[in-house]
């Protein structure tokens, strides 16, 4: 089985409506590929082959925010409100997608019964970004370059944003960039999955990865446990907050070593 196209996938949706876990491509899932946070160093190498500003900018909000794609492209630069005395942006209104209200339960083509659901439009509640963050830089030097309005206009349609296609090629026009040595600090040297079996295929960077990263660096640094995830992401689901409250190895190994114990 190889892997589809951004393009066939679209097809796919388009053609075959139904339920998502039904479309035959590769999912990059959290549990099977994110062990821990891969550092700050090797995050900034990693954004260094983003190209120019804007889209080093684009990137870094990824990861800053822990925002989905579809959540930080319609960004505003009214969302931010930087406070150097304070060391801290606070993000507000930012859009949350991934939040629906069940209608009926249906028969899926599966033969398993499951919800139908509408979307709902709502906002996350307001989070910080410390300032002394390594990729903050880069976002306030591309908001002081923005007037007003959309951080990423699209230059094809007039107050539209970039499209999803255009990061979804951005990201694998990146993977394409990184050295080897570069995907092993980044914890990309993994293979695809298939029913928890390892196939032949590398695994490549993605866009949801940068979220991973930022849950499992604020676990790392700052010691978040589940309910300051569920705050800072707007999360209503515990078990997504416990996913990564659960990982690294490292955060352990610090916990364990700062006591001084007594092995008889």
């Amino acid at each position: 089985m190889t892997e589809t196209t951004i393009e066939e996938e679209t097809q796919l949706k388009q053609k075959e409506p139904g339920f998502w876990h039904t479309h035959k491509y590769r999912r990059l899932n959290v549990k099977d590929y994110i062990d821990e946070f891969c550092g700050w160093s090797a995050l900034k190498e990693l954004i260094s082959y983003a190209g120019d500003l804007r889209n080093s900018a684009f990137f870094a909000s990824l990861f800053e925010t822990g925002g989905r794609v579809g959540e930080v492209l319609p960004l505003v630069k009214e969302n931010f409100i930087v406070s150097p005395d304070r060391g801290i942006i606070i993000v507000r209104d930012m859009s949350l997608e991934k939040r629906y209200k069940k209608l009926e339960e249906i028969l899926s083509p599966d033969g398993k019964t499951r919800w139908k659901t509408q979307k709902l439009h709502t906002r996350r509640k307001d989070f910080p970004i410390v300032i002394a963050e390594p990729l903050t830089s880069i976002l306030i030097e591309y908001l002081d370059t923005v007037k007003e309005g959309l951080l990423f206009p699209s230059p094809y349609m007039d107050n539209d944003p970039l499209s999803r296609s255009w990061a979804y090629k951005e990201v694998r026009r990146i993977d394409k960039l990184l050295p080897s040595d570069l995907k092993e600090r980044l914890g990309l040297n993994k293979c695809f999955l298939v029913d928890g079996q390892k196939t032949s295929e590398p695994i490549h960077l993605w866009l949801h990865w940068f979220r991973s990263q930022r849950a499992s660096q604020l676990v790392r640094d700052y010691g978040f446990e589940v309910i300051d995830l569920l705050k800072f992401f707007s999360w209503e689901d515990y078990e997504t907050a416990i996913t990564y409250a659960q990982k690294g190895v490292r955060d352990l190994a610090a916990k364990m070593q700062t006591f001084k114990v007594v092995y008889t």
